[in-house]
């Protein structure tokens, strides 16, 4: 008698298994919700995830004339950017600082007086375009200056953005003893948030 009653438990169960199979997929459409939905809590909460891409423009003189440089990059800022930060560095040794004995050896060296080098024009200038063309940052800097760091958040215009820099200086390095290069770096760090359900996701 028990074992009529187990038999007759478990094919009611099954019924209803079939029976709920039937009807959900005789619901189209409307039957995939809670499918979907069943899945969703069965692979957990999202994480979101932060993804940073950098555009680096640097540049050390290695030249003892004064020389020009230019370049130019872009990157894409989306809807998802949370943060857009902005790193200039700008070092621009003063020729004035050098010892009479180091100036000679250079004069020696090279033929040229570095003295006259402070008198030549010698400067960094960075610029950020938004899509639309206009200038979003500048900086234009003649002497050496400290790290500036920016940081940006939205509202900021999708699309694709510009880095421009435009500078100009010398540079020498004689024997590894005397070191005199002017340099810069203008970084961007661009952050965008993504969702992330598995460890595929946000790897592109």
């Amino acid at each position: 008698m028990i074992w009529l009653c187990s038999m007759k438990g478990t094919n009611s169960i099954f019924t209803l298994i079939f029976a709920s199979l039937i009807v959900t997929s005789s619901m189209g459409c409307f039957g995939l919700v809670p499918i979907r939905e069943s899945l969703e809590l069965m692979r957990g909460a999202p994480a979101v995830e932060n993804i940073e891409e950098k555009t680096n423009i640097s540049y050390t003189f290695q030249t003892a004339q004064s020389e020009v440089y230019e370049n130019s990059s872009t990157f894409e800022v989306t809807e998802s950017v949370s943060e857009l930060i902005i790193y200039v560095r700008v070092s621009m040794p003063d020729p004035l600082d050098l010892s009479q004995q180091v100036r000679e050896l250079i004069y020696d060296t090279t033929g040229i007086n570095v003295s006259t080098l402070s008198q030549e024009a010698r400067y960094v200038h960075v610029k950020i375009k938004n899509p639309n063309g206009e200038i979003f940052y500048e900086k234009l800097a003649s002497e050496s200056i400290e790290p500036v760091v920016e940081v940006h958040r939205p509202p900021l215009t999708p699309g694709t953005w510009t880095l421009e820099v435009e500078a100009r200086g010398y540079g020498f390095n004689i024997f590894e003893v005397v070191e005199a290069e002017d340099n810069f770096a203008a970084i961007i760090t661009v952050t965008s948030e993504c969702v992330k359900f598995t460890e595929e996701d946000c790897k592109t």
